[in-house]
């Protein structure tokens, strides 16, 4: 597991935190950024860990440390990375470090909602047969077995490991939240557990699309992210 500024630790931008999605990497985003530097994220997947062990977050946590010692920063993820995201804001608040000014959700329902779908575990072929439904996956990626068969042991150990997570509830975050969410992707019901997760205030918008609906809206996203940086 290995951690990345792109590109410039000297600037006093807010700083964009961001942990990919399953199966991501440090390019899942580009999109959505545009031409802002000051992102960081989490390289590659977490490989079946427990994403709430200990060690895993501290690990994490320290390098935030590093990185937002002269910059004020937020917390995004999506989906997987929107769950990390989470977990990472429970630890951070736990040791009483600099807080991030908010944590920033998409695809992912609150933490509190047992998931009812499960993949990981299934043959390789249901298994994608689940994935292609999820949307965001290129037509030519299925064309090319070889691509396939490299994608598939990190989205399995991904999945497993978000599969895996066990909601315990905890003292509640003081940062305010941002949620976002696909209309065909989950339910607002599933969605506003979210405003039971912090003191502070949670806005809610659902947008049109499913789970990737993120790509969908490049330039809403963009225009999101450039006013974070200025605040």
């Amino acid at each position: 597991m290995s951690f990345e500024l792109l590109p410039n630790e000297e600037s006093s931008q807010v700083r964009i935190i961001c942990f990919p999605f399953a199966g991501g990497n440090k390019y899942s985003y580009n999109k959505l950024f545009g031409n802002i530097i000051e992102f960081f994220f989490i390289n590659g997947g977490v490989k079946g860990l427990k994403l709430e062990e200990e060690e895993l977050l501290d690990l994490i946590t320290q390098e935030i440390i590093r990185l937002s010692i002269n910059n004020d920063y937020v917390i995004y993820g999506h989906s997987m990375g929107a769950l990390i995201g989470y977990l990472v804001c429970q630890r951070i608040e736990e040791l009483r470090i600099k807080k991030p000014l908010k944590l920033i959700i998409s695809g992912m329902d609150a933490p509190s909602i047992k998931r009812e779908i499960l993949i990981s575990h299934l043959p390789d072929k249901l298994f994608w047969e689940e994935i292609i439904k999820f949307g965001g996956i290129p037509d030519e990626l299925m064309n090319f077995p070889e691509l396939i068969d490299f994608y598939t042991p990190i989205l399995k150990a991904d999945l497993s490991a978000v599969e895996n997570y066990r909601y315990t509830k905890r003292e509640k975050l003081t940062v305010p939240i941002d949620v976002f969410y696909g209309s065909k992707d989950t339910t607002i019901e599933k969605i506003k557990g979210w405003e039971e997760e912090t003191t502070e205030k949670v806005t809610i918008m659902q947008m049109n699309g499913n789970h990737f609906f993120i790509f969908d809206h490049i330039e809403f996203f963009t225009e999101y992210f450039k006013n974070i940086v200025k605040i």
